[in-house]
């Protein structure tokens, strides 16, 4: 079948090239763009002889292997994902793989999309869970592909979120991404009454990035320090390893600054180490 798939292919290429060749003379901006068509066309015949293949491979029954490497799993699912963004007109989904637990950060428009983009890696052959950090509302740095980006100033909470974590070593280009896995890892934290109230309190800007991951099956939410650092590496890349407790502890107690009725209220219901991270007066 996929020979005969290949040669169907090779057949219809050699038809449209001797077709256009004869109408093409060669140097000429007719030829150029008799050229161009051509690639294009081939582009889509093998996109089109990738489909009937794994068309083909999943009727045999065939699926891929689940007991793969991690590294190889996380590019399986960022292959897969990539019809569903295109279809829902998404930024790209940050996935990493954590023994086969798939983790999710990015940002969706509608809790529809989130939950379209993380049923479609859950059915990924090889994934044993999802923890997915994906955020609803799109900010300033996550426009649609078809929107363009624009230009967005952001709010003074932001920028004093954004500035705590480049005081403690995180570079301006990862700040968004960093501050957005403490908020998402802090928000996880807190029981939804207090959450929301908190977030009601934040601005629009902010709003998004203070919403707690979704998991389909994962880890439970952070009881320490450490646990909150560990959870915060696992939503980004882009934290500094040997800075993470700094910059989780500075932004977290920027956080804390921008909502200064709510502190007594949001320490009542943390665990005694997190309490203390929230409470203290001291400087980070």
């Amino acid at each position: 079948m996929r020979r005969c798939t290949r040669w169907m292919v090779a057949g219809a290429t050699a038809a449209m090239t001797a077709a256009a060749v004869a109408r093409c003379r060669p140097g000429t901006p007719l030829s150029r763009s008799c050229g161009r068509a051509l690639a294009r066309v081939r582009g889509r015949l093998r996109y089109t002889e990738g489909k009937i293949e794994g068309t083909v491979y999943h009727l045999r029954g065939r699926e891929p292997d689940p007991a793969v490497t991690d590294l190889t799993l996380a590019d399986r699912i960022r292959s897969s994902l990539g019809d569903t963004e295109r279809k829902l007109d998404l930024p790209h989904v940050h996935v990493m793989v954590e023994h086969h637990v798939a983790l999710l950060h990015g940002a969706v428009g509608t809790e529809h999309e989130a939950e379209e983009i993380e049923q479609a890696v859950a059915a990924v052959p090889g994934v044993a869970g999802v923890e997915s950090y994906l955020h609803v509302g799109l900010g300033p740095w996550d426009t649609r592909p078809s929107a363009g980006r624009g230009v967005h100033r952001p709010s003074a909470a932001m920028e004093t979120l954004l500035g705590a974590a480049e005081k403690a070593g995180v570079s301006s280009t990862a700040a968004p991404l960093v501050v957005r896995g403490v908020l998402a890892t802090f928000a996880d934290r807190l029981p939804p009454a207090q959450r929301a109230h908190l977030s009601s309190n934040l601005p629009a800007d902010v709003r998004p990035l203070f919403t707690p991951p979704r998991r389909l099956r994962g880890a439970p939410p952070a009881r320490s320090v450490r646990d909150l650092v560990g959870r915060v590496l696992v939503t980004t890349s882009d934290m500094p390893l040997d800075r993470a407790e700094d910059v989780t502890v500075h932004v977290v107690r920027a956080l804390r600054d921008l909502v200064p009725g709510d502190v007594r209220e949001i320490a009542a219901v943390l665990p005694s180490e997190l309490r203390e991270l929230w409470a203290s007066p001291d400087a980070p």
